[in-house]
């Protein structure tokens, strides 16, 4: 039979001290609207009412059998604990966050502001865990099989977030100006300035020019002529003329023009909404034009065996398939244009800022 969510929240109990957040935070993903402490709390008592059914139901031969669980589920099982115990009930610290859960969020709301309202900015929020914590979180998940887990940081930013937001702080995601992040261990809030991202379209009549110097091989690349960060959701090998607009995310922001064969046209500030959508909508279908030479006839004859043609593909690689499948000696290939929802999505981009 599968195992329960008690049943594995049982089994943690019976190995780690968890306060209510931690214990909570294991099944973060179930349930909707609920804060990871009254999960934990609401979990804990489901146990402890089970545990005493089986001791009313006599189905417990030593009670020495739960005392563990009831040390490690904390203050709230204190009344279960004396009412079948006569020893104190030990007080143990939480195996993750050492019970300094609330205490951290309390500091962080706190510090964040007296910074927001001594200057008015858009913002997000980041937590900097230790090394320490995030290795014991990482492995406690995973040894543990917590695939409903959230990690400390995760909850820590979201629940600060909420209580910012209800004294009219509220966070601005989309578009930050700064991000205020929060040291676990030196308790420090630092105040460090967001990226500002723009989005560019951009058309390429060079080859053998890579965006990135990665790859340029101690040659030209677009990146050190741009001199800053580059992201391309899709992009073609270097060896293609691109005579589509495709589009590219730039940190730094470059005048228009040409830069090594790459025509630049900015459209805009883009924000992290926007650029995850523009991640996430790639071409479906590409059309490219081949050069090569074959003595068969193929497609269209330039010159003496040189030909061309066009050929549609998902993307350069199953076009590379097709062309060795033709048995061809390339030339040259330029994509011509593309089919799928980015369009749409570059299409409402750049509709937004004309």
């Amino acid at each position: 039979m599968a195992e329960t969510l008690v049943d594995q929240a049982l089994r943690l109990l019976e190995k780690y001290p968890l306060c209510d957040s931690c214990l909570g935070r294991c099944f973060a993903k179930l349930g909707h609207g609920y804060q990871n402490r009254e999960r934990g709390r609401a979990i804990k008592l489901s146990i402890l009412m089970e545990l005493d059914r089986k001791i009313k139901g006599h189905q417990l031969n030593d009670l020495n059998e739960i005392r563990e669980v009831l040390f490690n589920s904390g203050e709230v099982a204190k009344p279960l604990y004396e009412h079948y115990f006569k020893d104190p009930m030990q007080e143990r610290t939480c195996y993750l966050c050492n019970n300094s859960l609330d205490e951290i969020k309390e500091d962080f709301l706190s510090k964040s502001l007296k910074i927001l309202r001594e200057r008015k900015v858009g913002y997000v929020l980041g937590v900097r865990l230790s090394v320490r914590t995030q290795e014991l979180e990482t492995s406690f998940a995973t040894e543990n099989g917590l695939i409903f887990y959230e990690s400390m940081k995760n909850e820590i930013r979201r629940e600060v977030g909420k209580r910012l937001s209800s004294l009219g702080y509220e966070p601005e995601i989309d578009k930050p100006e700064v991000e205020l992040v929060y040291d676990v261990e030196t308790r420090e809030v630092k105040v460090t300035q967001k990226t500002k991202r723009s989005l560019y379209l951009y058309t390429r009549f060079s080859r053998d020019v890579p965006i990135s110097s990665w790859y340029s091989k101690g040659g030209e690349s677009l990146d050190q002529k741009i001199k800053g960060k580059i992201i391309v959701p899709f992009t073609e090998p270097s060896s293609v003329r691109i005579l589509e607009f495709y589009p590219i995310v730039l940190e730094e922001e470059p005048k228009e023009g040409e830069y090594s064969g790459y025509i630049m046209r900015r459209v805009g500030p883009i924000g992290k909404k926007e650029f995850n959508l523009l991640v996430q909508s790639k071409p479906t279908v590409r059309y490219y034009r081949v050069t090569f030479f074959s003595e068969n006839r193929i497609g269209h004859e330039i010159y003496a065996g040189i030909q061309d043609v066009v050929i549609q593909a998902k993307n350069y690689e199953e076009l590379s398939q097709k062309l060795r499948e033709m048995n061809v000696s390339l030339i040259s290939v330029d994509l011509l244009k593309t089919e799928g929802r980015h369009r749409r999505v570059m299409s409402l981009l750049t509709s937004k800022r004309e």
